[in-house]
């Protein structure tokens, strides 16, 4: 193997997928702004243009499946909210249309978080926060939560294959359900914390990091562009 083979495996780099392969401070940034914008008004037309740049990033980044099910997503989306919900009764609509208008507000941040899972490891953007100066009272709680989340989501599916196989009844379901969670996360929480414990959380020196993260000028690019968008957004965003 050569020396830049080693290197490359060492520092723990996963092979370019795509075009593009941001640095995980240029996704926290779209992060950021993108939720921002999920609070100004948008017409339709600056909401699906921001949304098709993104499904571009996405594609140029390597994940044309993912840019492509988005859109679906979306379109299904505008579809209930525009077609479909005027023809429903007042009481089905009502309960919905705040769930479905939820979701259309934070649409753009999901898919730049879902990109973000995709592309970058824990320890990435861990490595990300605190090249950018984050306090670790900020990067910590951040880190042990994206860690939990898969935890969270098997515990889920374990949950619900039980209660198929015991064919509980519709009325105890809820209670079956969530009872078993809420001790499969105080469990889980204690054996974060513990292990948390025995890898020096509480030391005060930064951790030694092997991620060798570089900004490049496509990173500050795309930071650029979501810089611009967002002041589109609050002037001009609703307008038209």
């Amino acid at each position: 193997m050569s020396q830049v083979g080693i290197g490359r495996h060492t520092l723990g780099r996963r092979p370019k997928r795509g075009v593009l392969d941001p640095d995980p401070r240029t996704y926290v940034g779209l992060l950021v702004l993108f939720t921002f914008s999920a609070f100004m008004e948008k017409s339709l037309a600056v909401e699906l243009a921001l949304v098709l740049s993104i499904a571009l990033l996405q594609a140029l980044c390597g994940h044309a499946k993912m840019a492509a099910v988005f859109l679906a997503v979306y379109a299904a989306l505008l579809g209930t909210l525009y077609f479909a919900f005027p023809h429903m009764q007042m009481a089905a609509a009502t309960t919905l249309l705040f769930s479905f208008t939820l979701n259309r507000k934070i649409y753009l941040s999901l898919m730049v978080a879902v990109l973000m899972a995709c592309e970058c490891s824990v320890h990435r953007v861990a490595a990300g926060l605190y090249k950018m100066h984050m306090p670790r009272q900020i990067v910590i709680p951040a880190m042990v939560t994206l860690r939990y989340l898969p935890t969270l989501a098997h515990e889920v599916g374990r949950i619900r294959d039980a209660m198929r196989l015991r064919s509980i009844p519709r009325a105890e379901r809820i209670e079956a359900f969530t009872v078993p969670l809420i001790m499969s996360a105080t469990s889980t929480a204690d054996e974060l914390s513990r292990a948390a414990t025995c890898r020096g959380i509480e030391n005060p020196a930064l951790p030694t990091d092997t991620e060798r993260l570089r900004m490049h000028a496509s990173d500050w690019a795309i930071l650029a562009f979501g810089a611009i968008a967002l002041s589109l957004v609050r002037f001009w965003g609703g307008s038209y």
